[in-house]
């Protein structure tokens, strides 16, 4: 299983490879904001400090949306749309970057 920290809330899980950040946070009680659900409103965006690569890849959806809010910072991802792919690692993840 991977270990997701929710650095905000201060809020670690523990999930199994297929769970979206969207659906971890919604099951923690994390107190970040979700619009659409579906990659449309980018209400979602947050910062993977630690284990992008334990991730899927980012998605047309993400980079549409990123490309609208016009930023640089690196390792932005919506939450709805990063889904857990590693079966073991450490992922840690800041919504209010």
């Amino acid at each position: 299983m991977v270990s997701i920290f929710l650095k905000e809330d201060n809020i670690t899980v523990r999930v199994s490879t297929g769970k979206s950040l969207r659906e971890v946070a919604r099951k923690t009680g994390a107190s970040m904001e979700f619009g659409c659900r579906v990659g449309d409103c980018a209400t979602c965006i947050a910062k993977v400090i630690k284990g992008n690569n334990y991730l899927n890849p980012i998605n047309e959806k993400e980079l549409l949306a990123l490309d609208a809010i016009g930023t640089k910072e690196d390792n932005l991802r919506l939450m709805c749309q990063c889904i857990v792919e590693a079966e073991e690692g450490e992922i840690e993840i800041s919504y209010f970057f």
